[in-house]
């Protein structure tokens, strides 16, 4: 198994972080457009939420399951 920092510093970490960043920013901004258009943009960032987490989760499962020796 890997360390905490070597989890948190590698490249799946940081662009699915990326990605959660992104989709709370466009969440949360203020609305300034047409309700549809907020509205579309919201499940667009929940799904991105989901998806990430959902996504380096299976990842890390993969690695860790490719470094047990049988």
């Amino acid at each position: 198994m890997r360390s905490f920092l070597e989890r948190i510093s590698s490249r799946k970490f940081l662009t699915a972080l990326a990605v959660q960043i992104a989709a709370v920013v466009a969440l949360f901004r203020p609305a300034d457009a047409e309700t549809l258009h907020t509205a579309a943009v919201r499940i667009a960032a929940l799904a991105a939420l989901i998806l990430a987490a959902l996504g380096y989760g299976k990842i890390e499962a993969e690695v860790d399951k490719a470094g047990v020796k049988r």
